[in-house]
């Protein structure tokens, strides 16, 4: 890996919308129930806003990330959290480590991503949990981020974790919604900025457009049980290749047991 991922990650104190709080919620509420009671690690933590909500749930977390500054971040309001920083394609870890690894938000930034996901089978004990989580490229004006590299879509994320070994299963959250009023007004400006790539590319910039778009949001912070209402993921068929009907994609796998 390669490059300062700064501007495009959630930091702290940055305005989000409702549904971006929900989602946060939900992929660190999903992973903290797959490593509950054992030692987890999150790779590309970032600034590090999920750690708290990890550590509640398991008896070991470590937090890593490639950027140098998002862990600095991370160290300024989490003194005491386990930090390192890492290449995800190279941890820096002894086999069969953890109990479960989480790669959340940050998979389309790997170059070499079957790589990455060898490694996560390396440091997973037998019958340890991978969680994937990624936002859907087949859904509707769909917005590649600055600097990745390539999105799996539903097909190609289950065939790259079978690929690794892991038996996999891939569900969706966050329904592509039935266009509201606001919607069918926004909507068209959306595709038009998606199209013509008018978007900005820095979660500080998106956050000062959602709040014109939207006013006042709230911020950006640690993790926190019951900050969003609860969300029920439904698992897809695989083998169906791609499917639009929800926002993000979340593939859990296990490691073989032995």
């Amino acid at each position: 890996m390669t490059g300062d991922y700064t501007t495009v990650t959630e930091t702290w104190g940055l305005p989000a919308s409702p549904e971006q709080l929900a989602m946060q919620y939900f992929r660190y509420r999903m992973g903290a129930e797959l490593g509950e009671g054992g030692t987890v690690l999150e790779v590309g933590c970032g600034s590090g806003m999920g750690l708290p909500y990890l550590q509640a749930h398991a008896s070991v977390t470590v937090g890593g990330d490639y950027t140098m500054g998002l862990l600095r971040e991370a160290r300024r309001h989490l003194p005491d959290a386990n930090l390192v920083r890492m290449d995800a394609q190279h941890l820096p870890f002894l086999d069969r480590a953890f109990d479960a690894v989480l790669m959340l938000e940050m998979i389309y930034y790997v170059a070499d991503q079957q790589a990455a996901l060898a490694e996560c089978r390396r440091v997973l004990k037998p019958g340890g949990k991978l969680l994937v989580c990624m936002p859907n490229r087949d859904r509707p004006d769909f917005n590649p981020s600055p600097y990745s590299t390539r999105y799996p879509n539903l097909g190609e994320i289950s065939s790259l974790l079978t690929r690794a070994g892991f038996e996999a299963r891939v569900y969706g959250a966050f329904a592509v919604e039935t266009e509201s009023a606001r919607d069918r007004i926004l909507g068209p400006l959306r595709h038009i900025a998606v199209r013509y790539r008018l978007i900005p590319n820095s979660m500080r910039a998106k956050s000062m457009l959602k709040r014109v778009l939207y006013g006042k949001l709230p911020a950006l912070g640690a993790v926190h049980e019951g900050m969003a209402d609860d969300t029920n993921p439904v698992e897809l068929d695989a083998s169906a290749g791609t499917d639009n009907r929800y926002k993000n994609l979340y593939a859990v796998a296990v490691s073989p047991s032995r």
